[in-house]
């Protein structure tokens, strides 16, 4: 049942991909396959059950009734009398729940194992943080951030080693590297949603382990790859239940160039995004994780590539904004556009895991030949999109 229904939610989530491939049929067999093992699987349990139930309710009764047929002929010999038959047949009725019992619990016995397996996966599973009893002033104006010698990796796979770098109070610094160096990795360590395994991360040169449960999310806020909307209104998707102003949310809706669009829906703040904002576009529900995070004004805000789906134009308002309207903010941002770097006021350089140069954009530009070929590849892959929109657009036209 649990392969079924994985493979139902998986084909239903990725239904786009499914569909502008044209896999549906494969999927459909997929489904069927599994389906069909599964009806096999329960015709072959209620066949068992089918005979296992009667002969369990039916062996009290065989055996009462056996024992009144030896009983009449023992009593009708005199070996017995009528009063210890009737004891040995009541015996036997009294006998017929524990045996009923016994076959309940030896027909749902298999399902219970395996129930009990799952539960025990979860209560076992490791990796629950430790939390510390301090707490940092959420209004105590952007944070200083220290990296130290942070190392990480899932399995036997390094992503960080020894990563090292600092940020100053409302500095903010572009994490640039090719695929795969560690950046997302770097960022969820920043906001502590995964722990290194050795080295540390320091707000205000408080450890981030030190905090106590929820001081984090007070302070720092990320806005990862991946955008997640609620099936509630706009207001709801930024706000969470916090009893926030509108004024606040409109303010965290201009700094994430959300506005205009959120004004021309049919009501605006009220509008309902649909289940995961599928009435919106990608650009759109990536402003709104934005103005999620910014409406809070934390001390940190982390950007894990959170603005790709966005146009760089409209990107490079974004972080200028971020910039210059006095958001109480450090802010660390994974770009990929060389306009958006650019706007940084230092870049971090990762490659293979570690800091491979760390400068302002013209300085590294000058003095990294990594960074020279990096920020060369990023704008070759920018104007390979840009052509691509245009052919697409043209082709439209046509």
């Amino acid at each position: 049942r649990g392969e079924v229904s994985g493979i139902a939610h998986e084909s239903f989530d990725g239904a786009l991909v499914v569909k502008t491939l044209g896999r549906e049929g494969d999927e459909t067999a997929r489904f069927r396959a599994k389906a069909l093992e599964l009806r096999d699987t329960m015709t072959a349990v209620g066949r068992v059950r089918g005979l296992f139930d009667p002969v369990m309710e039916a062996l009290p009764v065989l055996g009462v009734l056996a024992v009144l047929l030896a009983g009449t002929s023992r009593v009708g010999s005199g070996d017995i009398d009528a009063g210890q038959l009737v004891r040995v047949a009541y015996l036997f009725t009294l006998m017929a729940f524990p045996v009923r019992a016994i076959g309940w619990v030896l027909n749902e016995l298999p399902r219970s194992v395996v129930g009990w397996d799952r539960v025990q996966r979860v209560l076992t599973a490791g990796g629950a943080q430790q939390h510390g009893s301090s707490s940092l002033p959420a209004d105590g104006g952007p944070t200083a951030l220290t990296v130290e010698a942070v190392t990480f990796s899932y399995g036997d796979s390094d992503v960080l080693r020894e990563i090292a770098f600092d940020v100053q109070p409302g500095r903010t610094v572009a994490l640039v590297g090719a695929t795969g160096s560690g950046k997302s990795t770097l960022a969820s360590v920043l906001v502590r949603l995964l722990d290194p395994l050795a080295g540390r991360v320091t707000y205000d040169d408080l450890d981030v382990r030190e905090l106590g449960p929820g001081a984090l999310a007070a302070v720092a806020s990320l806005v990862p790859q991946s955008t997640f909307l609620f099936d509630d209104t706009v207001r709801g998707n930024i706000t969470l239940g916090a009893d926030l102003p509108d004024d606040d949310v409109w303010a965290a809706l201009r700094l994430a160039q959300a506005d205009g669009f959120v004004a021309a829906l049919p009501q605006a703040l009220d509008t309902v995004v649909g289940e995961r904002g599928t009435s919106l576009s990608g650009g759109q529900r990536q402003r709104l994780a934005l103005a999620r995070a910014v409406v809070r004004r934390p001390r940190l805000l982390v950007l894990d590539d959170a603005t790709s789906s966005v146009d760089p134009s409209v990107e490079q308002r974004i972080l200028a904004g971020l910039r210059d309207a006095g958001l109480p903010s450090t802010v660390v941002v994974v770009a990929h556009r060389r306009a958006t770097i650019a706007l940084a006021d230092e870049v971090v350089l990762v490659e293979d895991g570690r800091v491979a140069a760390r400068g302002p954009h013209a300085e590294l530009l000058r003095t990294s030949t990594g960074y020279q070929d990096l920020v060369h590849a990023y704008e070759r892959a920018e104007a390979q999109r840009l052509a691509d929109a245009l052919d697409a657009e043209s082709e439209v036209r046509a």
